[in-house]
């Protein structure tokens, strides 16, 4: 099928988004079903969540991607790039260490994050977002709560798997592709997909560190071409939170970590973290030279 195939990439975005309001209906639409058939208890309980969330990834955010491949004339496996295989184990650990030595720099950008107040005429904005974060902890900490290892293995698959999976489609896949198309320049398709990214989650309180991270995300795909990469990084990064959480929520040094006060040494690991992620970006660049052009 080649129905968008002479469409210009702003089309394509706009069909794109058309897809992810209908694939969103559809899975609010589908959960209401089936929170009926069970007495309407599914969104009390945590896997009643993971099989909601695994709806809306797939009809949100993973069908419109394909469908739009599709009907531009493209094969998807070929157009995210999942069909390389000159790609090496180093490439992976590299992706790692990105996602790794990124890691301080993130936290720091979130803990500055937190301390930002919206102006007084946005008051009403702030209040509304903060709402919705908090809706959003409320949702996570039930998924997250427990101890149960069938309940670890829940998440890392449908909050690991198929977040990871579902988004990297999407925004990197997708999205990035056609707004590089658009504007031909693959750092503005990056640096706005990531903004895209970020609020489409609308978490508030995550707003800044997930830009980052959608950066990273993005950056890997350009060089790399390969969407596997992304899919692997984002996949660890989301798995990485639900196993420390399982094992260390309670530990204070966890906690700590996980909320550290800005001092003049967190301000330095951060600065390291970028100087890192920099070097470290460059490596990666030179392992895919000479295989694709930069």
């Amino acid at each position: 099928m080649n129905a968008f195939g002479n469409s210009s990439p702003l089309s394509k975005i706009i069909y794109l988004f058309v897809f992810c309001l209908a694939g969103l209906f559809l899975a609010g639409s589908l959960v209401t079903v089936i929170n009926g058939l069970v007495g309407g208890q599914m969104m009390l309980s945590s896997w009643g969540l993971r099989v909601s969330s695994a709806l809306q990834m797939i009809l949100m955010f993973f069908m419109p991607a394909i469908t739009l491949i599709t009907w531009s004339g493209s094969k998807p496996i070929a157009f995210l790039g999942l069909n390389r295989s000159k790609d090496t184990l180093v490439l992976y650990l590299l992706a790692l260490a990105i996602l790794l030595g990124g890691m301080p720099l993130i936290t720091l950008i979130s803990q500055i994050n937190q301390m930002l107040v919206l102006p007084d005429w946005l008051s009403g904005l702030e209040m509304w977002m903060k709402n919705l974060e908090e809706s959003a902890q409320v949702t996570t900490n039930l998924l997250l709560e427990g101890a149960s290892v069938w309940g670890l293995l829940g998440n890392i698959l449908f909050i690991g798997v198929f977040a990871a999976v579902a988004e990297e489609v999407f925004f990197r896949g997708v999205l990035q592709q056609l707004l590089n198309k658009m504007f031909q320049n693959k750092h503005t398709a990056v640096w706005l997909t990531a903004l895209i990214f970020s609020l489409l989650h609308m978490q508030f309180y995550g707003f800044l560190p997930r830009i980052i991270l959608g950066a990273m995300l993005g950056y890997l795909f350009v060089y790399s071409k390969n969407l596997w990469i992304p899919i692997f990084v984002h996949f660890l990064n989301n798995a990485l939170v639900v196993t420390l959480n399982f094992f260390f929520r309670e530990n204070t040094v966890y906690q700590y970590l996980e909320q550290p006060p800005i001092t003049s040494t967190f301000l330095v690991a951060g600065l390291v973290s970028l100087g890192l992620l920099i070097y470290l970006f460059l490596l990666f660049q030179a392992k895919l030279h000479p295989q694709l052009e930069r």
